[in-house]
């Protein structure tokens, strides 16, 4: 990797860095391309190129580079965590899950990467595996009204009722003034006709897709 301020690959880097944050993304793939040419194994430089071509649409270029930035530094846990965005976005829900977990072995604290797990284990259908990612998340971040309602979400199709109950009754608790507290509470309403229906022999849960995240 590049450790020099007077190197050219990181002088390139740097104006691609600043040229991404102007969203200048056609200049920074150059600049970032540039870089790479000089220095090829600046892990860095990659990851931002990859980020670049996603930010104009060219998935594969940008999974490639993701690639090539994990053979470098294969503990670089954000760049699996972006490459496994991008698998969602093109439908490899499988390959998704995978680097997903790859992100949450190699960084543990970040809620962000365990929601990430859980609604690609949602969408594939693996609603236990589901609910325990998107409980870490929760766990970690109770405040959340994502990590809450894909969670509580979960729990309902698995008929947790009494668990979803909690989940959402957590999320009031901890944030009592977010915007949705009222959407929430309508929910919890639901969910308690829904937990005495079936305790006296009512009707089966009904599924509702994941909410998508942005990279």
């Amino acid at each position: 990797m590049v450790d020099s301020d007077k190197s050219p690959a990181l002088g390139h880097y740097n104006r691609g860095a600043e040229e991404f944050k102007k969203k200048n993304y056609a200049e920074s793939v150059r600049r970032f391309k540039m870089a790479t040419d000089i220095d090829p194994k600046f892990y860095r430089a990659w990851a931002y190129l990859a980020m670049a071509y996603s930010a104009v649409g060219k998935i594969d270029e940008a999974i490639e580079a993701y690639r090539k930035c994990i053979d470098i530094e294969p503990t670089y846990h954000k760049a699996y965590n972006n490459i496994g965005e991008l698998y969602r976005r093109k439908g490899l829900l499988d390959y998704a899950a995978m680097v997903f977990k790859m992100a949450t072995e190699l960084d543990p604290n970040h809620p962000h990467y365990f929601y990430n797990l859980g609604i690609t284990y949602f969408e594939i259908g693996m609603l236990p595996q589901a609910g325990e990612a998107l409980a870490q998340a929760h766990k970690m971040e109770p405040n959340d009204f994502e990590f809450a309602s894909e969670l509580a979400q979960v729990q309902f199709n698995l008929k947790k009722f009494d668990d979803a109950l909690k989940t959402l009754s957590a999320f009031v608790e901890a944030a009592p003034d977010h915007d949705r507290v009222p959407e929430i509470k309508a929910r919890l309403m639901m969910l308690k006709r829904r937990a005495e229906e079936e305790k006296r022999g009512g009707g089966a849960a009904a599924s509702k897709p994941a909410t998508e995240t942005t990279d």
